[in-house]
């Protein structure tokens, strides 16, 4: 298994066209993290996804394995969420875009690229998660796009001074506290959209394909968070790009997402039409 350390983000990638080598600036570089419990399912079924998806687009591919992680809402779990907020600002002085992916996504299409979604004026784009039977509606961090820019530090600044928050949202619920957005109750039911603070002007909705959760098969033994049924009304679009097994233990993320991984090209509706001009035209991008 390869394992791509946490060393320095590099700002070029090497591409081969026809007998030149030439090194060329990505548009920008898809983001990853994971700790021992998730490691393989980010080696073996995440990136693999991810890197065909950069390959069509240009972009780079950084993926960091963090020392320690934890189970649902513990301490160690919070800690390695956390990591996520500095991994981005880390990147964003490397990269004029950066597309934070969690390690329990599987990118199933390629013929979008993201960065059409985020305003010309925006310094970032997330999703939104509807959950009806919690009665919730809020971003969703797992799927993330900022832009360089001087809102976005200053928006990272606002998470960390927001903190990690209660719960088991550690990251999350400090986006949501830098947006302005309403947690609802302890366990972020009834959770929408609040006051709101200067930054939510400069966000972009990415469409919710983008950031689909995972609903077929679920079970409560496979969870830490949440329940099964939560997950059975949620608004699903047919064909996603991003599929996002959300509140999932370990050992089931890699169940789940094996399966998918496996079959669930043709069980999304993503036809062989999805496969054509997935190398760049008269490149190849070694990464």
């Amino acid at each position: 298994m390869h394992v791509v350390s946490a060393a320095p983000i590099v700002h070029w990638h090497t591409v081969r066209c026809g007998m030149h080598n030439l090194r060329v600036t990505p548009p920008g570089v898809l983001l990853t993290a994971a700790g021992p419990q998730m490691r393989d399912v980010m080696h073996e079924l995440a990136l693999p996804t991810f890197r065909r998806y950069a390959q069509r687009w240009g972009y780079a591919v950084h993926a960091v394995d963090l020392p320690t992680d934890g189970v649902g809402a513990d301490s160690a779990a919070q800690r390695a969420k956390w990591e996520k907020i500095r991994l981005m600002r880390q990147a964003l002085t490397n990269f004029p875009l950066v597309v934070w992916l969690d390690a329990d996504v599987l990118l199933m299409r390629d013929d979008d690229d993201i960065a059409g979604h985020l305003h010309p004026t925006h310094f970032q784009a997330l999703a939104l998660e509807h959950v009806p039977a919690e009665h919730r509606t809020n971003p969703n961090t797992g799927v993330w796009l900022m832009r360089k820019h001087a809102r976005a530090f200053q928006f990272l600044d606002a998470v960390e001074a927001a903190g990690q928050q209660p719960g088991p949202w550690a990251d999350q619920g400090a986006v949501l506290a830098a947006l302005g957005w309403n947690r609802g109750d302890e366990r972020y039911w009834w959770a929408g959209p609040g006051r709101g603070t200067r930054f939510l002007s400069g966000t972009s909705w990415l469409p919710s394909g983008w950031n689909q959760p995972y609903v077929d098969g679920r079970v409560d033994a496979d969870l830490y968070n949440g329940s099964a049924s939560s997950y059975t009304d949620r608004p699903l679009v047919p064909n996603p790009h991003a599929v996002h097994f959300m509140g999932m233990t370990p050992f089931s993320r890699y169940r789940h997402m094996s399966l998918v991984a496996r079959s669930g090209r043709a069980a999304l509706g993503v036809g062989p039409e999805h496969d054509a001009g997935r190398r760049v035209a008269g490149a190849e991008l070694l990464t």
